[in-house]
């Protein structure tokens, strides 16, 4: 039976203002899942890298620690409410609900190291073993429930503005912003624009997951040059 997301089809399904963008990912990682699962560690990732991008701002959080999975989710889950409105005890509630959910950030290290190790993302052997397709379907479930499980949580407070809490990370991607523009052409009305510029600003999730995608390439690129070397 082929692989298909339950909990982030129904977030969209519930959040169609908000989380439509979403579609097309998840259609493209259940298609990884069944049909490449040697490449789902790659894209698993990439889509955790996006969605806390995309929730930071809503929170207001400013990330810190590139490439720290865990570090930038515990960011995510210390700025989270779990209190309940009314209840005499709510403070003890949200605490007791974010010592629940601490093992959130155990899991999602382990993905990070995982996601490190020669071979299982980016450069190592042609001979070596890959992942198989039980492993991409536990990966899958992974994703399926801890990311919606963070859009659910952060879209269930008022959102934050994002122009007081995003800092515009555009310029620290210029190599990246380079390829896109070398790849892609944008002409609106015969004015030619910025196509990396254009992405960033109107679907930061896609350029997101494409950036994390091209930097991942760029380093099998860097190991197969040093091994050849």
């Amino acid at each position: 039976m082929p692989f298909v997301f339950q909990m982030l089809r129904a977030l969209i399904e519930n959040h169609p203002d908000r989380a439509e963008r979403l579609r097309t990912h998840v259609d493209a990682l259940e298609v990884t899942i069944n049909d490449e699962p040697s490449r789902c560690l790659e894209r698993v990732r990439a889509l955790f890298e996006a969605t806390q991008l995309t929730i930071a701002p809503q929170l207001g959080v400013t990330l810190k620690d590139a490439g720290d999975l865990a570090a930038r989710n515990k960011q995510l889950l210390e700025a989270l409410d779990f209190k309940l409105a009314g209840h005499p005890e709510a403070e003890r509630i949200d605490r007791s609900i974010k010592k629940l959910i601490g093992s959130i950030n155990g899991t999602i290290g382990a993905l990070g190291e995982l996601s490190n190790v020669p071979g299982l993302r980016h450069g190592g052997s042609l001979d070596w073993a890959m992942l198989e397709g039980r492993h991409a379907v536990m990966l899958g479930g992974l994703c399926d429930t801890l990311i919606a499980f963070l859009f659910d949580a952060a879209w269930s407070r008022p959102v934050t503005t994002a122009a007081d809490s995003d800092p515009d990370l555009y310029p620290d991607y210029a190599a990246f912003n380079g390829y896109l523009d070398d790849e892609h052409e944008v002409v609106v009305a015969g004015s030619t624009l910025s196509a990396s510029r254009a992405l960033y600003l109107l679907d930061r999730t896609q350029y997101d997951m494409a950036r994390v995608e091209w930097e991942a390439e760029q380093m099998l690129d860097q190991d197969n040059e040093d091994e050849a070397a």
